[in-house]
């Protein structure tokens, strides 16, 4: 395996998640950080209105994040996640005009270019299967970049709070989180372009069709092998997404945080996140298997969510440690599974497939979030049954994980 190429690979996913974790605090608020509707809205048709604007980056994903993986397995990793890259570089500068103008549709627009581009995390995953000898290393590679993920949601959120701040500038605004995050995919662009080199060694001629995301849906849940692993990571995805995109509007209904400060939190979050996928799971990757961990860990991840909405502020504060560490272990041991059951020549397929059931999940979870907000007798309810949610249905996905078992012959797609 080429170290240098792993490394590169994890600066470009570390430097891609800096600019999503800059404006992940940010977006699920922005209609309560700026005046976006006319006088005679009610709060209900606001939250059915973020529950939209938050799915369209993951249903634009869903169409895209197929074509990106196939296209990548075509024309080479390189020139996908250069492409890529560029849309996540439109996409957020887009945002930021959208934010000044108080422009719905601009703000529609903008995640639905990212979202359409976004896939480069799964062609970078296709890399990393690319360069891995073996089904040990791919988990401890996964897991690396899984670290990646983390460390980008510490310095990502971390630098959303301060150009967020005007106390640290008057000229820092709800807009100057997604001007940086546009400045972070600009230099990735570039990092890749000079620094990347191509880790496909045989490149294939599929066709490519729109329905693509589709068919990757009924393969995923009706494959022999992989079925119950696709139906736990949906559920634990969809789960998940839930906390990721509604606990931002729980704090800030239930404990009233500031927007730089609810950033500040996520920074707290992604430390414990790089702790379990930048050491703890490579640490134990050699030793158990992947379907095994996560056996262990989904269900106590489960508890510690439901605990995070009973629980006061100071308490909080050990309870979310508890839960990051244990999801941690999610993302790189899923994808770690599928891939050490798929052939070499498949693994671009196979991990946009895993991208398109990721996609999904994310798709439906803020749009039936926004209408899970409007449930309850009050505001502060309304504001922890998303997370309910989201604890029941990683329950779920443990329950699926149970049954995973190791297909007899590994898959391909391309026989």
């Amino acid at each position: 395996m080429n170290k240098k190429t792993l490394y590169i690979l994890f600066i470009t996913v570390l430097i891609n998640m800096i600019g999503l974790g800059i404006i992940i605090p940010f977006v699920p608020i922005i209609f309560k950080l700026k005046e976006f509707f006319p006088q005679g809205y009610s709060s209900h048709d606001i939250n059915i209105v973020l529950g939209l604007l938050l799915s369209a980056y993951p249903l634009a994903q869903f169409f895209g994040a197929p074509l990106l993986g196939k296209l990548s397995d075509q024309h080479g990793r390189k020139k996908v996640l250069s492409f890529s890259l560029l849309g996540s570089f439109i996409g957020y500068l887009l945002f930021a005009i959208g934010i000044y103008y108080s422009s719905l549709s601009l703000l529609f627009i903008s995640r639905i270019i990212d979202g359409f581009t976004g896939g480069n995390i799964s062609v970078a995953m296709a890399s990393i299967a690319d360069i891995s000898e073996d089904e040990k290393s791919k988990v401890r590679n996964f897991g690396m970049i899984g670290a990646a993920f983390g460390l980008g949601f510490i310095i990502g959120p971390a630098i959303g709070g301060l150009l967020s701040d005007t106390n640290i500038s008057p000229y820092f605004t709800t807009i100057t989180p997604f001007i940086g995050a546009s400045f972070f995919a600009l230099i990735n662009l570039l990092y890749v372009q000079f620094k990347l080199p191509e880790t496909i060694k045989h490149k294939l001629k599929n066709k490519i069709s729109v329905k693509e995301s589709f068919k990757n849906i009924i393969t995923a849940f009706s494959f022999p092998g992989l079925r119950v692993v696709f139906y736990a990571l949906f559920w634990v995805n969809l789960g998940w997404v839930l906390f990721e995109y509604f606990f931002q509007i729980f704090l800030y209904g239930k404990f009233h945080i500031s927007a730089s400060n609810i950033a500040y939190l996520f920074v707290y979050i992604g430390f414990w996140i790089v702790l379990s996928q930048g050491y703890i799971v490579r640490k134990i990757s050699n030793k158990i298997e992947a379907s095994k961990i996560l056996k262990f860990t989904l269900l106590p991840a489960s508890i510690f969510l439901m605990l995070v909405i009973f629980v006061n502020k100071e308490i909080l504060y050990f309870i979310l440690p508890l839960m990051a560490i244990f999801i941690g272990f999610s993302q790189p041991n899923f994808s770690a599974l599928l891939s050490e059951n798929t052939e070499k020549d498949s693994q671009g397929e196979i991990l946009g497939i895993r991208q398109s059931v990721i996609s999904l999940s994310q798709f439906i979870a803020p749009l039936a979030g926004g209408f899970l907000l409007n449930a309850g007798n009050n505001i502060e309810k309304g504001y922890q049954i998303p997370l309910i949610t989201g604890s029941l249905l990683i329950f779920l996905g443990w329950i699926f994980v149970l049954f995973v078992k190791t297909p007899k012959t590994k898959i391909s797609f391309n026989k």
